[in-house]
């Protein structure tokens, strides 16, 4: 048999023509509807609850809406590494909503700063236990035990406190801004000139930046999440934390890129069937992850029976938090497991656009889940701070997606040149 080659030196990805209004009315209608309900039910709270953390309430459903959506523009500089690291040919489908995405990251610390407010001038009214003075925090939560004094007081003083908060944040956004920019500033040259150079470099960037993600991942989620709760922490969590995060940046950028993509049989013919399998088994995947690592930190907690790790798991399996536990369970490992077992699914756009709307739904429960329960609240009340912070996700969310569809319609859908590996696969 003779073997045909193509030269894909003089391949040029086609212009996908792409409507851009609808998703931007659903972000502005996100923004807008997101931002006066949660207004309106934090004011409401407040006003109800003034003596008992009305307007706690109002930063921890916050921080629920950030953390939610920091996990996009995380998530999509991890993926490009690896993708860069693998050459993967999920990554080279979603690139542009991936560097879109890493274009919000200056935003996201505009977003952050609300939580960064909370950690270092709300004390009483923050979301943050560590941020009451120790004493106070020991005599309202500890009975006077004076050994609970003692380790209250040795976490706060020693890395639990606003100014090294503050400190290891600027770390994280500004570590993780570098590897941003360094992606963003050498990929034209690679992706739609075929640079060579500029391609090695960012394919020996991929190794060193996925464990700089590691690293700092983990102190991302420790301060922002683990921390909100009182005493708690798990090593287990930041691998749950990483599969969402993953999770999240694929449902996204699949819903964003078949919405834009619609029934457009250039851009279909570009992503064959089996770049769409390979990006559906993608998220099949993470879902497996999640679900092994979060009953291996239920399973380790419960093993191990001790106080001070039990109550993360007492107050989310009470008070009504039980039924969104037992939503985690189907929708967020059972159904998936089920429906990604289907090859007709990964391969149908609209198909993976509901699938998508369904993960990214249950993932921000997943959030909300983590950090909302920390604080107890009267049962007859979660509901209503379920609302708050599904508002929150909206209004955070409206914002945000609103400046990544500004950078994502700079750009066509497919880079120019390094799309050629998908349109002439099948043919060597």
């Amino acid at each position: 048999m003779t073997e045909h080659h193509h030269d894909d030196s003089h391949y040029v990805a086609p212009t996908i023509e792409a409507n851009y209004a609808p998703l931007r009315r659903v972000a502005l209608l996100s923004a807008v509807v997101g931002t006066v309900a949660f207004l309106a039910l934090g004011i409401a709270n407040a006003s109800m609850n003034a003596a008992h953390g009305g307007v706690r309430d109002l930063f921890l459903t916050y921080q629920s809406g950030f953390v939610f959506w920091s996990l996009v523009p995380i998530g999509a500089m991890t993926l490009m590494l690896i993708g860069y690291l693998c050459s993967t040919s999920w990554a080279l489908v979603f690139r542009r909503v991936f560097q879109a995405a890493m274009r919000t990251w200056p935003l996201m610390f505009v977003l952050f700063l609300p939580v960064a407010a909370s950690a270092l001038f709300m004390g009483h009214d923050s979301s943050f236990w560590w941020a009451v003075p120790a004493g106070e925090f020991a005599r309202d939560h500890a009975n006077g035990d004076p050994v609970v004094t003692h380790e209250v007081a040795h976490r706060q003083g020693l890395y639990l406190n606003g100014l090294f908060f503050l400190l290891r944040a600027v770390i994280i956004f500004g570590v993780f801004g570098l590897l941003m920019r360094a992606m963003l500033k050498w990929a034209p040259a690679a992706e739609d000139e075929g640079n060579a150079a500029n391609k090695s470099k960012l394919k020996g960037l991929g190794g060193p930046g996925v464990l700089v993600w590691a690293l700092l991942f983990t102190v991302a989620m420790t301060d922002w999440v683990m921390s909100v709760e009182p005493a708690w922490s798990s090593s287990m969590f930041p691998v749950v934390a990483a599969m969402d995060c993953f999770l999240v940046t694929m449902a996204f950028s699949a819903l964003v890129f078949y919405s834009l993509v619609g029934e457009n049989q250039t851009a279909l013919t570009i992503v064959k069937d089996k770049f769409r399998i390979d990006i559906g088994s993608l998220m099949y995947a993470f879902t497996m992850i999640w679900a092994y690592a979060s009953f291996g930190q239920y399973m380790l907690i419960w093993a191990g029976n001790i106080p001070e790790e039990i109550g993360y798991y007492r107050k989310r399996l009470n008070g009504g938090w039980e039924f969104v536990a037992y939503a985690l369970m189907a929708i967020h490992w059972l159904l998936p497991f089920v429906i990604f077992l289907f090859r007709e699914v990964k391969t149908n756009p609209k198909s993976m656009k509901a699938m998508s709307i369904m993960l990214l739904a249950i993932c921000a429960t997943d959030v909300i889940w983590w950090i909302v329960p920390c604080v107890p609240h009267a049962e007859d009340t979660q509901f209503f701070h379920l609302l708050m912070a599904i508002a929150a996700i909206a209004m955070v969310g409206g914002i945000w997606g609103l400046a990544f569809l500004g950078q994502l319609r700079k750009a066509n859908l497919l880079p120019k040149k390094d799309t050629a590996f998908l349109a002439n696969w099948g043919h060597h």
